[in-house]
């Protein structure tokens, strides 16, 4: 065998060396150039190709997370639509079996409390139709508001609702069969509906009836019946519970890929076990890769499926293309080169020359080559790969650095802080030795405070921990004056463990005393109240000074700095507070002031209430 190999490299050798110039020239350009320029074209795809399946992940991940804040939102609409209609005590006495109305409680249901709701289901468009059900047999049926709870009565979703006993209950499921006698709309409507079913009870426990609010499935999940934006993919919704596989049945991805739902389904269960992730899959010889996640409904998870052929036929398209184009382009060059043979292995020696100390580790080594040719392109094409790669080396390096550096810092904050609650302790124990008590109390609430302010695992932290913080700062700040600051807290105990953003309290009360009570504390006392009330949809954290107060130009100067027009001689405590406020809560958040000269200031804190767990 050995012998054989010998014998075909020096066949090989002696054809090569018998041949004229011309045609080592093409056989040199083939091995030299084209095999490289293949194998790297081929590496360039593959790169290509696995790079548009990160972008398409990518991608189909973000409208994934958009589409739960969809859902989300949607929920929160419904939520509040059904408390509102909950709430009116018109409705529920209108329905309850256990009051009679009178002619003018009926007119003036008719008149009012109809309109109320019809504006309530009108200013929320995407809500499709507001029901009551009643098993009142006195009352009327006012479509498309009120209808007998007998129309219901055998359907799933009612008997669901039911078994739910007065916790909300979640339908995903086709028209509204049970009026459809009454409406067109819903005879001809075959799309899919969200609904939202809550029993009624009367303070007895007793059933007055079911409210039901519901919302087209397109709206309510707009991603999946979107087939332009999806491009693509589709999202399925499946119920872990009962095993429903929900999407849009128009998609034209799915159907043209004869998409196996009955397969798919028996290859999920039992594999979403996370909140998020993705899974690859196959069916035929299509694959797909899944995407999935948690949905904001119960025992629901948002699956994005997106075919991997589409993505991965386009790069080889392109690959063949220019692998087949190269081998023209070779095959040209090839017979262009018989009639300039002298001036191409001039310039092609320069490039080998350069390409040589390229391989040495120069990468900043130039090419004396020029022209539009082939060559000249070769060259200028390779020059700017090199100049390319070089940027990435030194881009990659400096990132490296810029890591370590960060790192570095990193581990001396921790060792300073460590060192620095060392030296802090020591000296409380030396305080307590001296019998210096206040000033080792001092010390104990000026470490607890850093510690508070250095410790930072969460941008949120209950109201009670922020008010504990608050005390350490206001004991602290007391041994600067003659007098004391004393601190009134009037919350309930209910909002102790409510979530706000860490360190949004300080700031205001550090500006009560600096600017409020420094001129007061060396006379007398001063106060600082602070308590949380509710407005509507919001929580209001007030943080109110007896202090020299202000004046509306000071007050419209003020507002004006903390919503962008800042002020040099004003600090940017409040005005961080607003900013990190409105980033969390919307743009209707944020700090408010209302103030008297010579009597009070007071900052208001207006955060947007999300509790869900009113309904």
């Amino acid at each position: 065998m050995r012998d054989y190999i010998i014998l075909f490299i020096k066949n090989v050798r002696d054809f090569f060396i018998k041949k004229n110039l011309m045609k080592k020239l093409i056989i040199t350009y083939i091995l030299v150039i084209a095999v490289p320029i293949m194998f790297f074209s081929v590496y360039t795809f593959k790169s290509l190709e696995v790079n548009a399946k990160k972008d398409a992940i990518n991608k189909h991940s973000y409208e994934l997370n958009v589409e739960y804040s969809d859902i989300e939102k949607n929920i929160y609409i419904m939520r509040n639509v059904l408390s509102a209609v909950k709430n009116n005590e018109d409705v529920m006495n209108y329905i309850d079996p256990h009051k009679s109305t009178d002619l003018k409680e009926l007119i003036k249901f008719n008149d009012v409390t109809y309109k109320e709701i019809t504006n309530l289901q009108n200013n929320s468009p995407n809500i499709r139709q507001i029901n009551i059900f009643t098993n009142n047999s006195e009352v009327n049926e006012i479509w498309p508001l009120i209808y007998s709870e007998k129309r219901i009565m055998g359907d799933n979703w009612y008997k669901n609702t039911l078994d739910k006993d007065g916790a909300a209950y979640w339908n995903i499921n086709q028209c509204d069969n049970d009026i459809k006698k009454d409406s067109l709309e819903d005879q001809d409507n075959g799309e899919l509906i969200v609904s939202l079913n809550k029993e009624i009870k009367s303070q007895s426990s007793k059933d007055k009836g079911i409210i039901r609010i519901t919302m087209l499935s397109k709206n309510f999940f707009p991603n999946m019946f979107n087939n332009d934006k999806l491009n693509n993919s589709q999202i399925f919704i499946f119920n872990t519970r009962t095993l429903d596989l929900i999407t849009n049945e128009n998609n034209i991805i799915l159907k043209r890929l004869h998409f196996d739902r009955k397969l798919f389904k028996k290859f999920i269960m039992g594999k979403l076990k996370d909140s998020k992730g993705d899974i690859s899959y196959s069916q035929g010889n299509e694959k797909y890769i899944l995407l999935y996640m948690e949905s904001p409904l119960a025992s629901d998870y948002l699956i994005c499926v997106i075919p991997l052929n589409n993505i991965t036929k386009s790069v080889a398209y392109s690959r063949k293309a220019l692998l087949s184009e190269s081998l023209l382009l070779l095959l040209l060059l090839s017979i262009i080169i018989y009639f300039v043979t002298k001036i191409i292995l001039k310039r092609l020696y320069l490039i080998l020359n350069s390409i040589k100390q390229i391989r040495t580790g120069n990468l900043e080594v130039d090419i004396p080559v020029y022209g539009s040719d082939e060559i000249g392109v070769l060259a200028h094409n390779f020059r700017e790969m090199m100049k390319k790669i070089d940027e990435l080396i030194k881009e990659n390096i400096k990132k490296e650095v810029i890591g370590k550096e960060t790192e570095l810092r990193a581990l001396k904050s921790q060792i300073n802080a460590h060192f620095l609650f060392n030296t802090l302790e020591n000296i409380r124990v030396m305080s307590l030795v001296e019998g210096n008590y206040v000033v080792a109390d001092s010390l104990v609430s000026l470490a607890d405070m850093m510690r508070y302010n250095i410790k930072w695992d969460n941008d949120f932290v209950s109201l009670n921990e922020e008010l504990n913080h608050i005390k350490k700062y206001i004991s602290l700040m007391t041994l600067r004056y003659e007098y004391c600051i004393n601190l009134h807290v009037d919350i309930n105990g209910n909002f102790c463990q409510l979530k706000i953003p860490k360190l949004i309290i300080q700031p205001l009360v550090e500006n009560a005393v600096n600017h409020g009570l420094r001129e007061k504390l060396r006379k007398k006392d001063g106060n600082i109240y602070i308590s949380v009330r509710e407005d509507g949809d919001y929580l209001n954290l007030n943080v109110m000074d007896d202090g020299k107060g202000m004046n509306k130009d000071e007050i419209h100067i003020l507002y004006e700095h903390i919503n962008g027009k800042v002020h040099e001689k004003l600090g940017l405590g409040i005005k961080n507070v607003n900013d990190r406020i409105r980033l969390f809560y919307g743009k209707n958040s944020g700090v408010y002031i209302e103030a008297e000269k010579e009597s009070y200031s007071k900052f208001i804190i207006k955060l947007y209430n999300k509790d869900e767990n009113s309904i």
